[in-house]
């Protein structure tokens, strides 16, 4: 099978190279296993860190045509972000949102939940930017076996991810 995800420097000593969707670009840190997961009928990329970290790291991206009483694109990345860090849910926590030198945003936060039976801690991401009068998005989130969160291994992986996605470019 081909690499969906066709880098041009898949054996970089830095990582390789991820376009996805047109939307945006970023670079993966080196070992990690990509592929393409269909979730509810939608593309969804997801990545996989080496041993012995854990975790899947999985992204999605939307672009948004403002409508006309929103506001302009500011005015929906911002509406977006607010949604994406849920404040009114009391599971989530850490919750940021911040300009970025694109004349984007980033928002976080961290979200402990239940899947399938298992306690999970789900950290989660969105990039945004005003790319021709559209809102450009991208949404990067890593799930960790509750257990694993706080793991030194973790720690380091989820490091690697973050500054991955503060680099990433909205296209």
């Amino acid at each position: 099978m081909t690499d969906p995800f066709s880098p041009l420097n898949a054996d970089a000593p830095e990582g390789r190279m991820i376009g996805w969707n047109d939307t945006v670009r970023f670079r993966l840190p080196p070992g990690w296993a990509a592929e393409v997961e269909e979730v509810e009928g939608q593309p969804v990329a997801t990545f996989r860190p080496p041993p012995p970290a854990g975790g899947t790291l999985r992204l999605v991206t939307d672009r948004v045509v403002p409508k006309p009483e929103s506001g302009g694109v500011d005015a929906t990345l911002q509406e977006m972000a607010l949604r994406f860090v849920r404040p009114q849910d009391q599971r989530a926590g850490d919750r940021t949102v911040e300009a970025r030198g694109d004349d984007g945003l980033l928002a976080q936060a961290m979200m402990r939940t239940e899947e399938d039976g298992r306690a999970e801690t789900h950290y989660l991401w969105m990039i945004g930017a005003n790319r021709a009068g559209v809102a450009a998005v991208a949404m990067f989130s890593v799930a960790l076996p509750a257990i694993l969160d706080g793991d030194e291994s973790c720690a380091a992986m989820l490091g690697q991810v973050d500054e991955a996605i503060r680099t990433a470019e909205i296209l």
